[in-house]
């Protein structure tokens, strides 16, 4: 199984503010380098929420950029991500 970390990180983004921000270099375990230099100084601050699977980018997209597919990308996540689940209004019962 290819590891979703060892991208090279060339093709994928993460988010910041609804913001697209291109990944820079290698992602290396709990390292991942952002290119900010494009978001105003208050957006890009220590503390700043990043998202990478969110509604701007799900799974599959994450995947693509990886050349994976999303259900590894999910599987690959350890627990101790914070995770927040949102059910779809017509999913409820």
């Amino acid at each position: 199984m290819r590891r979703v970390h060892a991208s090279t990180g060339q093709q994928g983004f993460a988010f910041i503010a609804g913001r697209r921000v291109p990944i820079v270099g290698r992602v290396s375990m709990d390292l991942t380098t952002l290119d900010v230099s494009a978001l105003p100084a208050d957006m890009a601050k220590p503390g700043t929420v990043v998202e990478f699977l969110a509604p701007n980018q799900s799974p599959d997209d994450l995947a693509a950029a990886a050349d994976t597919i999303g259900y590894e990308v999910l599987t690959a996540l350890g627990r101790r991500y914070r995770r927040i689940y949102e059910v779809e209004a017509e999913a409820r019962p």
